[in-house]
């Protein structure tokens, strides 16, 4: 049996909510005139793979790959959404900007390995790959609302083994973790948004840090500096935050737009819910449970 590779080709098997955000179609939302107050939270929530049937899907695509002469090890990710950070202002709490800076709201998720290590050669290995994934072709491919996965190999023989088909995946997955994007984009044009910078520069204006005119350009500047200035950059963004409650008026503004695009995706949610249902009662007949 080949080598054991703990965490490689990241890049090919990611929970599906890797599909490009960039493809996602760019109708503007309406704000709802009754928006549903912490309606982010479901929607953060419903963005999110089931826990348990993602542990499925790797030990799943594990026992296939196995078979194919490999003792493979699927990494372990199922992200998170922080619909704030969709429109450029990732959650930051004082406690957390004393603890670690601005290392909570750094990219997070996996990274192509380089192509001298272990990972790399072996995401470079065609037997390997075709074992995973299937042959290199449009057969090996599943499309849906215009964004498409590989669903050839193992990898196609657990989707459909959990969750009932690549599409089912799909939905569940990808489809489901960018669902809200139309409306954060939509919400980062909004006039509450724009005040909630400004009250938070002018609470700035008071520090020594009076040249940011955005948590952005704060968070990036702490970034480019490192070191203690990076703390002390971020706590004093984070206090700032947290005087004008830039985060609750973030939420606010999203509930609006949330409120309009939960209601368009109602029967999708309802469909992906029971995807979900289905694919966890799956997962622990292969005897997993969710990661802790």
């Amino acid at each position: 049996m080949k080598k054991n590779i703990f965490g490689a080709a990241v890049l090919i098997l990611g929970t599906g909510a890797a599909l490009a955000a960039a493809a996602i179609p760019a109708a503007p939302i309406t704000a709802s005139p009754e928006p549903v107050l912490g309606i982010i939270r479901q929607a953060e929530a419903y963005a999110e793979a089931d826990p348990t049937a993602e542990q499925g899907m790797r030990e799943a695509t594990r026992l296939c790959m196995a078979k194919a002469g490999f003792d493979y090890i699927p990494p372990d990710w199922n992200p998170t959404l922080d619909l704030n950070d969709a429109i450029g202002f990732k959650r930051l709490t004082v406690d957390a900007a004393k603890a670690s800076g601005y290392a909570g709201t750094r990219p997070q998720g996996p990274r192509e390995p380089a192509p001298e290590s272990a990972e790399g050669k072996l995401l470079a290995d065609p037997a390997f790959n075709d074992a995973l994934t299937g042959p290199s072709d449009t057969a090996s491919m599943t499309t849906v609302a215009g964004k498409g996965t590989s669903s050839g190999g193992c990898r196609g023989e657990a989707m459909t083994r959990i969750y009932g088909g690549a599409e089912n995946y799909m939905l569940a997955t990808g489809i489901a973790y960018n669902s809200f994007f139309p409306a954060s984009l939509s919400a980062s044009g909004d006039s509450g948004i724009a005040k909630a910078i400004k009250d938070w520069a002018a609470c700035m204006k008071e520090t020594p840090y009076s040249s940011y005119a955005s948590p952005q350009q704060a968070a990036d500047a702490g970034r480019a500096t490192g070191g203690q200035e990076e703390f002390k950059i971020a706590v004093t963004d984070a206090v700032c935050r947290d005087k004008t409650g830039f985060q609750a008026v973030l939420d606010k503004v999203l509930d609006k737009y949330l409120t309009t695009r939960m209601q368009e995706l109602a029967p999708q949610i309802e469909k992906v819910k029971e995807i979900r249902r289905a694919a966890g009662a799956n997962a622990a007949a292969l005897g997993v449970t969710a990661s802790k």
